[in-house]
């Protein structure tokens, strides 16, 4: 509540939103990629078994799948999300902790993008995103290959 309290007074209620755009659009785009590239790599392996098997790829569906194939599509849904949206998460953390390093800067989301392209370049959007991508490709890996298998087990 304290916190809240500080971010009200120094900023008004507004304070309480900044980074949101960036935010929103890290979610929105980062879920297409996510969820998008997660199906485009299980239907390239579908097609694939497909013809490794001589079924039609219209009988084959996402439970005749291995394990390993479904954490496989999941680990290239994180890496996707992540390469994709990144500098949307870059400029957004730029822009909420600004005032901290800088007190009494207020600069807006595309503001903070400029800024950041005339110092770095594209490389400053990227900044850290190695790791967060070696981190991705464990975690989603084993998030899709949960979420399938509670899908095909639930429906």
């Amino acid at each position: 509540m304290s916190i809240i309290g500080t971010t009200l007074r120094q900023h008004g209620l507004r304070g309480l939103w900044l980074g949101h755009t960036g935010t929103l659009i890290r979610e929105t785009g980062g879920g297409a990629a996510w969820f998008g590239s997660n199906e485009a790599v299980s239907s390239f392996l579908l097609t694939r078994l497909a013809h490794k098997t001589g079924r039609p790829r219209a009988e084959l569906s996402k439970k005749d799948l291995k394990w390993y194939e479904l954490a496989f599509a999941g680990a290239c849904a994180g890496v996707a999300f992540n390469v994709a949206l990144f500098p949307a998460d870059s400029v957004k953390s730029a822009v909420q902790t600004e005032e901290e390093l800088r007190p009494g800067t207020r600069t807006n989301i595309g503001q903070m993008a400029v800024k950041m392209w005339r110092k770095e370049g594209v490389k400053g959007f990227y900044q850290g995103c190695g790791v967060t991508v070696a981190r991705a490709v464990p975690s989603n890996a084993m998030i899709f290959l949960i979420y399938d298998g509670l899908t095909t087990r639930f429906g």
